[in-house]
């Protein structure tokens, strides 16, 4: 298979900064409003911890255009929303969905202006815990239906006694890995599928159930990926098309992660040094293109990965799912490749290093650079 092979450096065209404040803490789960993509999805805690800020930002000046309190208590607060996943629409509007099933509009102030109640309630007990996911693209909205996924990881069933820590497991016959809400009529469908074969041997791992996903906006349909798996589902609605193999030329090893002690009294799920891992997946309409991002491995003699040189690889896809280059980037020290988003016909990752607190830096990425390629 013929697929041109370079490095990252050639399809980037300069930076985005991101200017924060201290009440910012961890930046996660941007993305932009569809239909306006110049605009950045930016949430953030409010400064008591009773609710969160939904920011919007322009790309490029890191102007704020808007911000949007959502609280936890209160008359304006969505019933059992505290854990609740949004969706901003191009009036910035928000879309609230929580695992009680009940679904909230708010306004751009902020104001609930309609709630109800929908046939959808996630079980949490300590026979089956469901929670709700809209990170990675698994909340979307199409006509009347909006998506968001289910994450069934369970931490609360199984328990080593001699380390005394919950082990996590997840059904292997779980199907309803996205559910879909009318916004219309109230009713609600689920996928019914399970896991890509071969994945049985990540049940253990928590990472396993990090799916990501991407909406074709011009044909309509929905791709749903594994991290540790070449295939991805084509979706309409709930209902699964095809699966795709997905061709390359980078040699992937795939191994579940492992829960190491961090300090006192703390873990976290780390890849073995030589193992690999999909980390997202987005759709470019300006391009017309597909572009998954990858952990490949890790090199280096340090016993951590904060030590370790991290080596990842973003591939760029056709509509068809025709590998068309392979670009090839590291990222050294503790930093991993942690936020992403498409805008405009650029895709942006963050930064390996952050030299001031007040900003975040993101690597601006030309899309239409790699179509132009002669290979």
């Amino acid at each position: 298979m013929e697929v041109y092979q370079g490095r990252l450096e050639e399809l980037v065209d300069g930076e985005f900064i991101l200017k924060v404040d201290t009440t910012t803490g961890y930046i996660n789960h941007l993305s932009t409003v569809t239909g306006r993509e110049d605009w950045l999805v930016h949430p953030v805690p409010m400064a008591d911890r009773t609710g969160f800020i939904i920011k919007i930002l322009e790309v490029g000046s890191s102007r704020l255009i808007k911000e949007i309190p959502i609280p936890y208590e209160g008359p304006n607060a969505l019933k059992g929303g505290r854990g609740a996943n949004y969706y901003v629409k191009e009036n910035l509007e928000v879309l609230l969905v929580g695992s009680l099933g009940r679904v909230g509009l708010y306004n751009s102030e902020g104001k609930k202006i309609k709630e109800w109640e929908v046939d959808f309630t996630l079980p949490t007990t300590k026979e089956s815990y469901v929670t709700l996911s809209s990170r990675k693209g698994l909340m979307v909205k199409k006509g009347a239906w909006l998506q968001v996924g289910q994450d069934p990881k369970n931490h609360m069933k199984f328990r080593d006694e001699k380390a005394r820590l919950a082990r996590v497991e997840f059904p292997l016959d779980f199907t309803h890995w996205l559910s879909q809400i009318n916004l219309q009529t109230s009713e609600v469908r689920h996928t019914n599928f399970t896991i890509p074969g071969g994945n049985e041997a990540f049940q253990g791992d928590i990472t396993a159930t990090w799916l990501m996903g991407a909406l074709d906006t011009k044909r309509g349909d929905y791709y749903l990926g594994w991290p540790y798996s070449d295939t991805l589902y084509r979706l309409d609605g709930v209902k699964l098309l095809d699966k795709v193999g997905v061709k390359s030329r980078v040699e992937l090893n795939y191994k579940p992660s492992e829960r190491i002690p961090v300090g006192k009294g703390a873990t976290t799920w780390v890849l073995h040094k030589e193992a690999s891992q999909h980390i997202f997946v987005v759709y470019d309409r300006q391009n017309d293109l597909f572009v998954r991002g990858s952990k490949v491995n890790e090199s280096g003699e340090g016993k951590t990965k904060f030590d370790r040189i991290k080596h990842y690889v973003l591939q760029v896809f056709s509509p068809k799912w025709d590998p068309l280059g392979e670009y090839f980037f590291d990222f050294k020290g503790e930093k991993e490749v942690e936020n992403w988003f498409v805008s405009n016909g650029f895709l942006y990752i963050n930064k390996p290093e952050r030299l001031d607190e007040d900003e975040y830096e993101f690597y601006r990425i030309d899309l239409g650079r790699s179509k132009g390629l002669k290979y």
